[in-house]
């Protein structure tokens, strides 16, 4: 059985991983999934140049929990699915760090359609995977193109244009992010 964590900060792959694509986003504005530390994040965000964060939970319970432990932060903290976000916000990223399999996040997935990095859970094949988020965007994987640094990592390339960055990593089980970047 999976052990769930109650921290990311010990977990070196998903840093360097989440280093390196929000490296690849400049915006002022985050709206996202604040996970099991809520001041990590909040740190996170803020040391990623992020001055409006919007998060959201879903859980009462982990909600109230975190509401107790949060430090002197501005930010909104809601109460709800991100799926009820405004997807179309303009100089906004959208981290929508799920850790579920794609099979169970395609209407996510079709809804947030720039600006975004989705993370998910591999205990399903990479084939499955790969063609579960394409078909839930109406789009076709074309072309993959692996690159080493700085760290390793495919750009997917879809027949109307866009572009992806796919990265996987190990956390407490097989991880891997999806970014759009184009």
């Amino acid at each position: 059985m999976t052990k769930l964590k109650s921290t990311y900060l010990d977990s070196k792959e998903k840093i360097a991983v989440r280093d390196f694509l929000f490296s690849l986003f400049k915006f002022k504005n985050i709206v996202g999934l604040v996970g099991p530390d809520i001041n990590e994040c909040l740190d996170k965000y803020i040391n990623y140049g992020f001055k409006n964060i919007t998060v959201y939970e879903r859980d009462v319970a982990t909600f109230i929990k975190q509401m107790q432990v949060v430090v002197n932060y501005d930010f909104n903290y809601v109460l709800g699915d991100v799926f009820h976000a405004n997807a179309d916000l303009e100089d906004t990223l959208y981290d929508l760090d799920y850790c579920v399999t794609v099979r169970y996040m395609t209407d996510h997935i079709a809804k947030f359609t720039k600006n975004f990095i989705m993370t998910f859970s591999k205990r399903i094949s990479d084939e499955e995977s790969i063609s579960t988020f394409f078909k839930a965007r109406g789009e076709k994987l074309i072309f993959e193109e692996p690159r080493k640094h700085p760290i390793p990592h495919t750009i997917l390339h879809a027949n109307n244009g866009s572009e992806y960055v796919y990265v996987s990593y190990r956390h407490t089980s097989n991880m891997f992010c999806i970014a759009k970047i184009k």
